[in-house]
């Protein structure tokens, strides 16, 4: 009879695979958001210039809904989700750059001050995260 063994995942999420994603999602939304400005910038429409930010800002929330989280972070991953996509959501509905309180600094809201560090302290040595404000400052 066979003997079937069962390898360990490499898979499990960690804070460097995260933050990796996240600081690869805030490098394109930066990017994106950058060409949405100039495109908006020649708009008379207010409307129009601001449908051209939302694309972005949509584009950054799915990433960040997709991103991986370590465990212990699933819980906040999931309410900084619905946070960021009623944020959007309402910028969609205000028309307005004033709905976007919270992306000022940083558009992802903070995870529990022990989470934080340690996710600060994992972008250090991720090449993706040069230049990326990771995080709101304290």
């Amino acid at each position: 009879m066979p003997v079937l063994l069962v390898a360990c995942s490499d898979d499990e999420p960690s804070d460097e695979n995260f933050v990796t994603q996240l600081c690869e999602a805030s490098a394109e939304l930066r990017t994106d958001l950058e060409a949405a400005i100039q495109a908006a910038s020649t708009q008379t429409d207010s409307g129009k210039a601001v449908g051209l930010l939302v694309e972005p800002l949509e584009k950054f929330v799915k990433a960040f809904k997709d991103s991986d989280p370590p465990d212990d972070l699933d819980e906040w991953h999931d309410e900084a989700s619905d946070r960021l996509q009623a944020t959007v959501d309402a910028f969609k509905k205000e028309q307005s750059l004033s709905a976007l309180v919270g992306f000022s600094d940083s558009p992802i809201p903070d995870p529990p001050a022990e989470a934080k560090q340690r996710l600060r302290d994992a972008a250090e040595d991720v090449v993706a995260c040069d230049g990326v404000a990771f995080l709101k400052p304290d």
